[in-house]
C-alpha cells in the first residue's frame, strides 16, 4: 500500500512538472511600428496567464523574414525571462483567411450561373435540332401546298433568327463568366500561395515563484520594407514663396498586415555598417598601366545624366480658390534623435504586405523664392520660368525626386540632392510663350578676310527681346564664343552689350529687368584668327 501511495504521489509530481512545461501559444497585436528609410521595427504587446514555475511561451503568426539578432522581449508583471528565440514553422496549419473564404464563395457561384447558363444553351441547340428534323420530314412530304410551305417557311426564319440570336447571347454570357471565374482562381492561387507561406516564431522561456498575469512586449526588425522620401514642390503666385511638402511612400512586404498602426518614420536606416572606419598603413608600388579599348556599351553605361528632366507643360485644369482639405502633414510630430529625425503620426495607417507604396505628406514649409526667366536662344528660343530658393539647407531634408507644380498645373520633375553645398535651387517651371526673344546672324558684322599668313572670321549676332506679360520680369540671356585650344588660334570679343564675358568657358551673360511690353535690343561681335591652311566651324 505504502509503495502505491509513492508511485501516485510520483506519478503526480511527473505530470505537474510536464504540465508547467508545455508550451502556451499567447497571441499578440501590433502595438506601432517604426519604419527606417530601410527596414522597419515593429512592436507587439500581448497578455498571458503563468503558472508557478518554468513556462514556454510561443508568438505564432509571425513574419518569416524577422531579423533573429533584432528580436527584443521584455515583460510586466513578477516573473524571470529566461531564454529568448526565434524560429521559423515550415509546417504551421493552414488557415482559412476571410478574404480566401469571400473568394471561394465567389468561385461556387461563377461555377452555379455558368451551369446554368450552358444548361439554357443546351435547350436552345436541342430546339435547333429539333426544328432542322421536322424541317427535312416537311419537306419530304410532297402534299404540302404552297400556303403551307409558305407558312412554314416564315415559321423557320423567324424562329431561327431568334435561336441564332439567343445562342449567341447565351455564348457571350457563358464567355464573360468564364473569363470572371479565371480572374478569381488567379487570385484564390496568390491568396493560396500567401498563406502556404512559413511563419515565424518567438520562443520565450519564463520562471515564476507564484502564478502570475503577464504582460509582454516584443520587437523585431524586418528588411523588407521601408520609406522613400519625395517632394512636392508649388508655386500659386510669382510674388509669393514656393511650398515645398516632404512626403513618405511608405511600403512593406514582410508576411503580416499593418492594421491601423501608429507609425514613425526614421531617417536611420539600421541596414547601414556602422563600424567606425579604419585606416591601414598604405604602401606604394610601382605598377605597369595596362591599355584596354573601350567599347561603345562602356561608353553608354559610363554616360549618366548630370540634369533634372526638361520640364514640360502638362494641360491640366485650375482649381478654383476653396479651402484645401487638411494633410497628414498636420499630425506629424518631428523629433530630432542624436543620429537621426523621426516623424511621429499621430493618424493609425494600414499598410498592406503587398510591397505597394503608401504616400503620407509628413512635413510642410514655406521657402523664400526669387522667381526670374532665363533662356538660351542659341538652343532654345524659348524662355524658362525659374524658381531660385533658398533656405532650404535648415530643414534637414533627404535626397528625392521633386515634383514641381506651377499655379496647380504638373510641369515636371527635378531632384533634391540634400548633399549640395550650394544655398540656392534652381527648379524650372516651364516655358513661358509671353517672353520673346530672337536670334538672328547680323550681315553688318561678319566677314572673313586673309591677313598675311592667317585669316580672320568675324561673327555678329543680334538679339531682340520682349516682355509681352503685364507685369515687369527678371532674365537672364546666355550666349557663348569659342574657346581657343591653340596658341595659334585667337579669339577676340569686340562687343556684348554690357554683358558678362568669362574668357575660361568663353559665356557670355546678359541681365535684364524688362517693364510690361518693354523691348530690349542688343547684340555680341566676335572675331577668330588662325591659320589660313586650317578650317574651323564657327556656326
Amino acid at each position: 500500500m505504502k509503495k502505491y501511495i509513492i508511485f501516485i504521489i510520483s506519478l503526480f509530481i511527473t505530470y505537474s512538472s510536464f504540465a508547467q512545461n508545455a508550451s502556451k501559444t499567447v497571441n499578440t497585436d501590433i502595438s506601432d511600428v517604426t519604419v527606417f528609410l530601410n527596414g522597419a521595427q515593429v512592436n507587439r504587446s500581448g497578455k498571458a496567464s503563468l503558472p508557478t514555475g518554468n513556462s514556454e511561451i510561443v508568438f505564432k503568426n509571425l513574419p518569416s523574414v524577422i531579423v533573429p539578432q533584432s528580436v527584443q522581449v521584455s515583460g510586466k508583471g513578477n516573473f524571470t525571462i529566461l531564454s529568448v528565440s526565434y524560429q521559423i514553422n515550415y509546417l504551421k496549419e493552414q488557415e482559412v483567411t476571410p478574404r480566401m473564404k469571400s473568394l471561394n464563395d465567389s468561385l461556387e457561384l461563377i461555377n452555379d450561373k455558368i451551369t446554368t447558363e450552358n444548361n439554357l444553351l443546351f435547350v436552345y441547340n436541342s430546339e435547333e435540332s429539333l426544328i432542322l428534323s421536322n424541317k427535312n420530314v416537311a419537306g419530304a412530304n410532297s402534299g404540302l401546298s404552297m400556303t403551307a410551305l409558305k407558312e412554314a417557311a416564315d415559321y423557320y426564319r423567324t424562329r431561327f433568327a431568334d435561336i441564332k440570336t439567343k445562342q449567341t447571347i447565351q455564348n457571350k454570357k457563358i464567355k464573360d463568366l468564364n473569363e470572371t471565374k479565371q480572374k478569381i482562381s488567379q487570385q484564390l492561387n496568390e491568396e493560396n500561395a500567401r498563406k502556404n507561406q512559413p511563419s515565424g516564431e518567438i520562443l520565450v522561456t519564463t520562471y515564476c515563484t507564484a502564478p502570475v498575469n503577464a504582460t509582454f512586449d516584443l520587437s523585431y526588425v524586418v528588411n523588407t520594407a521601408g520609406w522613400i522620401p519625395s517632394y512636392d514642390l508649388r508655386v500659386s503666385d510669382l510674388s509669393k514663396p514656393v511650398d515645398l511638402a516632404l512626403k513618405a511612400n511608405v511600403y512593406q512586404s514582410s508576411g503580416e498586415t499593418w492594421e491601423k498602426v501608429k507609425l514613425t518614420l526614421s531617417t536611420g536606416n539600421p541596414s547601414v555598417n556602422n563600424s567606425k572606419p579604419q585606416l591601414n598603413p598604405w604602401f606604394l608600388r610601382y605598377y605597369t598601366p595596362q591599355v584596354y579599348s573601350r567599347t561603345s556599351s562602356d561608353k553608354k553605361r559610363a554616360e549618366r545624366p548630370t540634369m533634372a528632366k526638361e520640364s514640360m507643360n502638362i494641360a491640366s485644369e485650375s482649381a478654383a480658390d476653396y479651402d484645401l482639405p487638411t494633410t497628414a502633414s498636420s499630425y506629424v510630430e518631428q523629433s530630432e534623435n542624436p543620429t537621426n529625425f523621426e516623424y511621429t503620426v499621430a493618424i493609425p495607417y494600414t499598410i498592406g504586405s503587398n510591397g505597394k507604396q503608401t504616400t503620407l505628406e509628413i512635413q510642410k514649409n514655406e521657402l523664400a523664392a526669387i522667381y526670374e526667366y532665363y533662356s538660351v536662344p542659341k538652343i532654345d528660343k524659348d524662355a524658362f520660368l525659374l524658381a531660385r530658393v533658398t533656405g532650404w539647407e535648415n530643414l534637414n531634408l533627404l535626397n528625392g525626386d521633386i515634383n514641381l507644380y506651377y499655379e496647380n498645373t504638373y510641369v515636371g520633375n527635378s531632384y533634391l540632392n540634400a548633399a549640395s553645398s550650394k544655398d540656392t535651387m534652381d527648379f524650372s517651371l516651364g516655358r513661358d510663350k509671353s517672353i520673346s526673344i530672337t536670334r538672328t546672324r547680323s550681315k553688318e558684322f561678319s566677314s572673313k578676310k586673309l591677313i598675311g599668313i592667317n585669316q580672320k572670321a568675324s561673327i555678329g549676332w543680334e538679339y531682340a527681346l520682349k516682355n509681352k506679360k503685364s507685369q515687369p520680369v527678371k532674365i537672364t540671356i546666355e550666349d557663348q564664343v569659342p574657346v581657343s585650344t591653340d596658341k595659334d588660334m585667337e579669339i577676340e570679343v569686340s562687343e556684348t552689350s554690357k554683358g558678362t564675358y568669362n574668357t575660361n568657358n568663353g559665356f557670355v551673360t546678359w541681365k535684364f529687368d524688362l517693364k510690361p511690353a518693354e523691348t530690349k535690343n542688343f547684340k555680341l561681335v566676335y572675331s577668330v584668327k588662325y591659320p589660313k591652311d586650317k578650317e574651323l566651324i564657327l556656326e
